[in-house]
């Protein structure tokens, strides 16, 4: 299944590689064009063209002129590691057409190369002779004929090597096969760096079982599915992500590399052993190296890897040095994989400047390789990108015209640090605690790295439309924690890129790819799941992101029935950027709340930790006010009543804990005792009214000369009301309940008492005889399977053990012949299938071995009443026969 989801997505890249890329025949808009000014009329294309440039430089100029050479024209402006690949790229390019010169007498590739070589030799007296512009629209109209007239003559792979040969490939080197190359490139990379990274991480994220290393975690009681099940719809809800898609196999780039890395590092840092923080650092600063744009995940990183390097991870307090010398160690190691990685990759351009002749160390060559990398003097954003600046800059605010240009990038850098402080806070002091298992580790990160990018989104200078995909790649990697959340975000992420994606000419793409996210995540979905955090359920979030939806899809509609006014081109693209705006700032507070409700409770559940962490008393403190403004859209977790209780726990301790509910309930541990779960809780179950039915008086007809019937042998006056007694335990405070859990939980099994309520009532003794009966009459290949119907149905823990046995015994007579391993495989593999069905076919087992012992039982006592009566009337015919 796994091969067929990669197959499927990788054939969806493809279908959308077919589409039209940036630029494509110099195409920017219907009104873009129009407005160009003579110097944006010296390029051509956008994205696609740039990194095929990149090709050709890299390839064909030495190392020094990478971030010198002709920057007017599609100059390089990625960091170091971008270079090399593209460098990489251009050989392979460069040498894959050169197959095709011994079929040519090799006559077109000595020209070439003796073309290249006088081109670069001139460089020593002028630059200008390397930059071979059109003067006139003419002469460019010509150069373009005379290309297409050498491209016809030059087919084959040859068309591979003219896609980077340096100077003639410029201005529009579009042959089919040259386009076939870059997208191959890109779906490359995409295959072994981002979906390996995605397989691994949801394989990591959708199981349920123990692993060595992790500290003893249990199933959570919403976990009712199969680990296969999520895996497969986390997997395929990941890769198939519109957006992403779009941008990366459409309008063309190579984002999936540098979130692929990323992902890659995230993976590693949140390991157990400090070895894989080490190999995270790594990876992150290679994928900081491909894009400057990683510095959204930046803060996140280092505020979680600061945490490690407090925390204790290996336990053994006696024999340790001090914690200085240990956070020292660590640190010091982090920082050393950084420098090194940075070195490698970035002291080549100091040993190899232009400003110096020798190979001597000039740090001229860095200096310029940064400043291509932040070019302040682009502006505060580019295009209409839906960020709290551009929605500032429109009339009547117009913030640009109000503050100084030289204020906007410090004013910029302050609200982002101020936005980026609270996640930080938040992944430091969760990653200082060794409490958490590695599989939480790596939510909280994921969760942290989608807050600090939407932070730098929508606050950082320089941002451009396709930022947003830094926060989608790992929040796409949510969707068990947040279905509904992850699912609209996606959707609205795909939504912001609208503007691009119509220069693009992009638009069938975006339907199609949107609707097949849709159609693929609902059919995908198993059934039941539920796991959203507490802003993002229930019917107010529902609402929000219906009305937020409909309100994309009226823009939508306007925009194709409505024509601009003719003074305002761009109050489409303003629109988008507001809304855009709004909804963005919505899930970045959406994303603070999560880290807070997961840092506050240990696992983002219901259910407490077994140790109180420091982290939640200090961030409900820190962020009380910031937090105060989500209670305008309430969400389950909200009533209008709340109370402050004492709150009795497993280890008999006490604490105040203030929770949310009706005044005449109370709550034991994180359960809230309500009157309705009370009144569930008094309804008999099934075999509880049968077992009443069949106690009722029995009438013994064999007494025939008493004035008096009397009742049966087996049944006293007195039974009924000894019966209800004995049964009256002190089980509505909840004592009882909390006492069965702490048992439940010494075995492995976590429950939701709410889906099977009359578990507050029954004797802690019953419920554990069958929940052991359950875990010890299983193979090992069903163990989990068993353990994982446990905790989709407890209401399967309110059979006695007697009950349960005489029902798998009637289950595996009934259908295997009375193989009970094989019964047991066969409700392992319909629960894989369907899990009601599996539940449906156990219970049907369960209920018939009840009803078989039963009928059993009655015919018994049948028969005993009617030998009973059989003797009576004997006895009295023989008495009677004697008597005469």
């Amino acid at each position: 299944m796994k091969f067929a989801i990669i197959s499927f997505a990788v054939l969806l890249r493809v279908l959308v590689g077919f589409q039209p890329h940036s630029g494509q025949d110099d195409y920017q808009g219907s009104t873009v064009a129009e407005r160009r000014s003579p110097s944006q009329k010296l390029k051509y294309g956008g994205d696609y063209e740039a990194q095929r440039h990149w090709m050709e430089i890299t390839y064909h100029l030495p190392l020094s002129e990478w971030y010198w050479h002709d920057l007017e024209y599609w100059g390089l402006d990625y960091p170091p590691l971008t270079a090399y690949v593209s460098w990489a790229f251009g050989w392979l390019a460069h040498n894959l057409g050169s197959l095709s010169d011994p079929m040519l007498g090799n006559s077109g590739d000595d020209n070439d190369d003796h073309s290249i070589t006088a081109a670069y030799e001139c460089q020593s007296s002028d630059d200008e002779c390397l930059q071979p512009h059109p003067t006139s629209e003419e002469e460019q109209d010509h150069s373009n004929y005379n290309k297409q007239q050498q491209q016809q003559q030059r087919g084959g792979l040859q068309v591979i090597k003219d896609l980077v040969a340096l100077h003639s490939s410029r201005f529009g080197y579009e042959e089919p096969l040259g386009k076939m190359y870059m997208r191959f490139t890109v779906l490359f990379l995409d295959l072994i760096v981002y979906m390996s990274a995605v397989l691994t991480i949801t394989e990591r994220l959708s199981s349920d079982v123990k692993k060595s290393g992790d500290q003893g975690e249990s199933p959570s009681a919403n976990s009712i599915i199969t680990s296969t099940q999520k895996q497969q719809w986390l997997l395929i809800t990941a890769l198939i992500q519109p957006a992403i898609i779009l941008i990366d196999h459409g309008h063309f780039q190579y984002n999936t590399t540098s979130l692929g890395l990323a992902l890659w590092s995230f993976h590693f840092m949140t390991q157990t052993s400090f070895i894989g923080p080490v190999v995270g650092s790594f990876l992150f600063s290679l994928a900081l190296n491909f894009k400057q744009m990683e510095l959204y995940h930046a803060p996140a990183v280092f505020a979680y890897l600061l945490g490690r390097c407090f925390c204790d991870d290996d336990h053994h307090k006696k024999h340790q040095r001090s914690m200085g010398l240990r956070f020292a160690g660590k640190f010091c190691a982090l920082g050393i994989s950084v420098l090194f990685t940075f070195a490698i990759l970035w002291l080549p351009f100091a040993f190899y400047s232009r400003e110096s002749s020798s190979t001597n160390f000039d740090l001229a060559g860095i200096v310029q390789v940064l400043k291509r990398l932040f070019p302040f003097q682009r502006g505060l954003f580019e295009g209409k990108v839906s960020n709290i600046w551009c929605s500032l800059s429109i009339k009547p605010i117009y913030l640009r015209s109000r503050i100084r240009s030289d204020l906007l990038p410090i004013l910029a850098t302050g609200l982002t640090l101020a936005m980026i402080l609270p996640s930080c806070f938040l992944l430091f002091m969760f990653g200082r605690e060794n409490t958490h298992t590695s599989k939480k580790k790596l939510v909280f990160l994921l969760w942290g790295s989608v807050s600090t990018s939407l932070a730098f989104f929508l606050a950082s200078y320089q941002v451009h439309e396709k930022g947003i995909l830094i926060a989608l790649a790992p929040i796409s990697l949510l969707l068990l924690d947040a279905p509904l959340f992850v699912t609209w975000f996606s959707i609205v992420a795909t939504w912001s890129l609208w503007p691009l994606l119509v220069i693009d000419r992009l638009c069938e793409a975006y339907v199609c790819c949107i609707i097949i996210f849709l159609c693929v995540n609902v059919m995908m979905r198993p059934v039941q799941i539920s796991g959203d955090i507490s802003c993002t359920r229930g019917n107010y979030a529902f609402y929000a992101a219906g009305l937020s939806s409909v309100a994309m899809m009226l823009l939508h509609v306007v925009e194709w029935s409505v024509k601009p006014p003719s003074h305002l081109p761009d109050l489409f693209a303003v629109l988008w950027s507001l809304l855009g705006c709004g909804l963005f700032c919505i899930s970045y507070l959406i994303t603070i709340w999560a880290m807070t409700s997961k840092a506050k409770d240990g696992d983002g559940t219901s259910r407490q930790m077994p140790q109180q962490t420091n982290i939640g008393k200090g961030s409900r403190n820190f962020f009380s006010v910031l937090l105060g403004l989500l209670a305008l859209t309430p969400g389950e977790s909200f009533s209008y009543h709340t109370g402050l209780r004492v709150c009795r726990h497993h280890a008999g301790s006490f604490s105040m804990s203030l929770y949310a509910g009706k005044s005449d309930d109370f709550r034991v541990d994180d359960l809230v005792l309500t009157t309705d779960l009370l009144e569930r809780a008094r309804e008999p179950l099934p075999w509880e009214q049968q077992e009443k039915k069949d106690s009722e008086p029995v009438l013994n007809l064999s007494a025939r000369n008493s004035d008096v019937l009397p009742l049966a042998d087996d049944f006293s006056e007195g039974a009924d009301a000894m019966s209800d007694e004995n049964h009256h335990f002190t089980w509505e405070d909840g004592n009882l309940w909390s006492v069965t859990e702490h048992e439940l939980s010494a075995v492995g099994i976590v429950l939701d008492v709410a889906r099977a309520p009359q578990l507050l009532r029954l004797p802690t003794e019953q419920v554990i005889a069958s929940a052991h009966f359950f875990l010890g009459n299983c193979t090992d290949e069903s163990l989990e399977t068993l353990e994982r119907l446990l905790q989709v149905d407890p209401f399967l823990l309110t059979y006695k053990k007697c009950q349960l046995k005489h029902g798998i015994e009637y289950l595996s007579s009934m259908m295997t012949r009375g193989n009970r391993t094989a019964a047991i495989q066969m409700i392992q593999t319909q629960f894989d299938l369907s899990p009601s069905m599996g539940i449906q076919l156990l219970k049907l087992g369960v209920d018939g071995g009840i009803e078989e012992s039963r009928i059993a039982q009655l015919l018994g006592s049948a028969g005993q009443s009617s030998g009973k009566a059989v003797k009576g009337v004997v006895g009295e015919r023989t008495l009677e026969s004697g008597n005469r």
